[in-house]
């Protein structure tokens, strides 16, 4: 009878073992790689956010190869984390990630890139409108006519088709009157440096030297115009864009290279979707922290934008020495 009552206690143990709750939340980051400094500099906002709160972060990164990264979401969904958010290697196969992650019980945030096709639980990001408008404002007010090149980010990228849209929108009023010719207009894979100078080239040789302005969607794609234009002696005739602030785009700027770029502050993005996330992962209802929508094709994603501040060489200590993201002696140095 003692060995009956003995089991019986043991197996009450273990079945209360099993059932009892998580001490710490645990929540998965993942971003396509580590080339976009930005991810980077995000990844650990967000960890340290969430360590205040006595949430665990596991960051993965996936070389931006979609097969890795779903193969490491798949591994994070199987350690069982209490959220997942997601800067989505391709924003059309990622959502295969959501489903995995959701037939589990685990709640999803897509983080910068909106997933398409999918029953997200949350969307955080920037405002592609205000930026679109922020580089236009820029430009016209350095090349008000002219000959004016787009080349946008990924087109498999929602974030590269809304800046293209919003870029357009604002110089609609200039090319109805004709006094901006939009000579070329490309979308960039994988918002890729090399691509984008292919692509310039490729611009100089069909138009010569008459392009006033080149609308490039990212910092690390307008570095890479930079250099061709300096090849072709047409630095300093040109104006540029591009966004994120990267720290060589930002020495552009100052030395008049880059007429703009548009700074998003990080560490505010970064903590406001660590504390979406961490109420995401408690099971809250994450409403009253939505601002607007968005509609990924299969589902209306409550979703949170953060506005954006662009960045020309008047405002560069202002705006990034006084937000504490970059030093006087990094950017100067």
């Amino acid at each position: 009878m003692k060995v009956v009552i003995s089991l019986f206690i043991l197996v009450v143990m273990l079945f209360a073992a099993g059932c009892k709750k998580k001490e710490q939340l645990t929540i998965a980051f993942m971003y396509p790689s580590e080339v976009t400094e930005r991810f980077n500099k995000e990844s650990s906002f967000f960890k340290a956010y969430c360590a205040k709160q006595g949430v665990e972060v596991i960051i993965k990164t996936a070389s931006d190869d979609e097969s890795v990264q779903t193969e490491l979401a798949n591994e994070m969904i199987a350690q069982n984390v209490d959220a997942l958010v997601l800067i989505a290697a391709n924003i059309n196969t990622a959502g295969a990630i959501v489903r995995n992650a959701r037939a589990e019980g685990i709640p999803v945030m897509a983080y910068n890139r909106m997933i398409k096709n999918s029953e997200l639980d949350f969307f955080l990001a920037s405002n592609n409108d205000v930026i679109g408008k922020a580089m236009v404002d820029a430009v016209l007010k350095e090349k008000p006519t002219g000959n004016f090149v787009i080349l946008g980010g990924d087109k498999f990228d929602k974030n590269g088709e809304d800046l293209q849209i919003a870029i357009k929108k604002y110089l609609k009023p200039k090319i109805d009157n004709k006094q901006v010719n939009i000579v070329y207009e490309t979308f960039i894979e994988k918002w890729d440096g090399n691509i984008a100078a292919f692509e310039m080239e490729k611009v100089i040789q069909l138009h010569g030297d008459s392009i006033d302005a080149v609308f490039v969607g990212f910092d690390g794609m307008a570095t890479a115009v930079i250099k061709v234009l300096e090849s072709y002696d047409m630095l300093g005739k040109v104006a540029v864009t591009g966004q994120d602030a990267e720290l060589e785009a930002c020495k552009n700027v100052i030395a008049g290279k880059q007429t703009v770029t548009v700074f998003h502050p990080l560490k505010t993005i970064a903590e406001k979707g660590a504390e979406i996330a961490i109420e995401m992962a408690k099971g809250k209802d994450l409403d009253s922290f939505a601002n607007s929508t968005e509609d990924n094709g299969l589902f209306v994603v409550p979703t949170h934008r953060v506005n954006s501040i662009p960045v020309n060489k008047n405002n560069i200590e202002e705006v990034l020495v006084g937000s504490g993201f970059y030093t006087k002696k990094e950017l100067y140095e």
